[in-house]
């Protein structure tokens, strides 16, 4: 098994790094987003308060409730989006979790002083993001040819990564992303683009849409059914493949 990339030194950078950035270190959200971090620091120092400590922060201020900051916000935003998420205020109040936490930040005047303020300084219009909440069938649909007609990709792969709103409203309209390339009069199998997977493409594809945080099984047959059967088929199980992208393993390449 390979060594695990950790060391006291690179915790301690971690921690201070996120501390930085106006991240919260208290226990839950490192949990919930990096829990590789977590474990490995239990590990090296014997607990996480004492890792907290080894890097010059007091651990009773970081169990406190976090004072957002306009970098943090702007961080949270940007991941959901990249999640598919949908930022509406209504959706986004609603979920009670960093998100909406960053939401009801964001209104605060030494912040952004309204939503649609951090939106825009995330890099997101707010008409376009009342418009995710709003997507048809026939939306969808125009959505799809439009990329055709452009010459862009139409994978499912390719669309997730550049419109993120759109592979998400194709799904939850169409019962699947091929099935609204069917209804869009698109042939499914030239669409498609064949992968070649090896161990070290599922790692860095697991890694990539982890974003630092913790990832689940589901949520990865959710977002990429083609990354967890190749996860299944090169590591036995996705949960192997997980813990593997966790301890930043590195295997010989191996296709599939």
């Amino acid at each position: 098994m390979k060594r695990s990339r950790w060391t006291r030194k690179l915790i301690v950078s971690q921690l201070r790094r996120l501390h930085k950035s106006g991240e919260s270190l208290a226990y839950a959200p490192v949990a919930r987003r990096n829990q590789a971090l977590l474990s490995a620091a239990a590990y090296h120092f014997g607990s996480y308060a004492a890792a907290v400590k080894a890097a010059g922060l007091s651990y009773a201020r970081v169990m406190q409730r976090p004072r957002w900051t306009r970098r943090g916000v702007i961080s949270v935003i940007r991941a959901a989006r990249r999640a598919g998420r949908p930022l509406n205020w209504g959706a986004v109040i609603a979920g009670g979790d960093d998100l909406a936490r960053a939401a009801f930040a964001s209104v605060q005047k030494r912040l952004f002083g309204s939503w649609s303020a951090a939106l825009a300084a995330a890099g997101l219009r707010d008409d376009s993001v009342r418009r995710y909440r709003n997507w048809d069938g026939e939306t969808v649909l125009r959505g799809l040819r439009r990329r055709r007609r452009e010459g862009r990709p139409l994978n499912s792969g390719a669309v997730q990564r550049d419109d993120p709103a759109l592979h998400a409203a194709a799904i939850r309209r169409f019962g699947g992303f091929d099935q609204a390339l069917a209804a869009a009069g698109l042939k499914v199998n030239k669409v498609r683009l064949r992968r070649r997977w090896s161990k070290q493409a599922v790692l860095r594809d697991l890694r990539r849409i982890s974003n630092g945080g913790r990832l689940t099984g589901a949520a990865v047959r959710t977002r990429d059914p083609a990354l967890y059967g190749a996860a299944q088929r090169l590591f036995g199980s996705i949960t192997a493949a997980l813990r593997a992208a966790a301890d930043g393993a590195d295997p010989s390449a191996g296709s599939a």
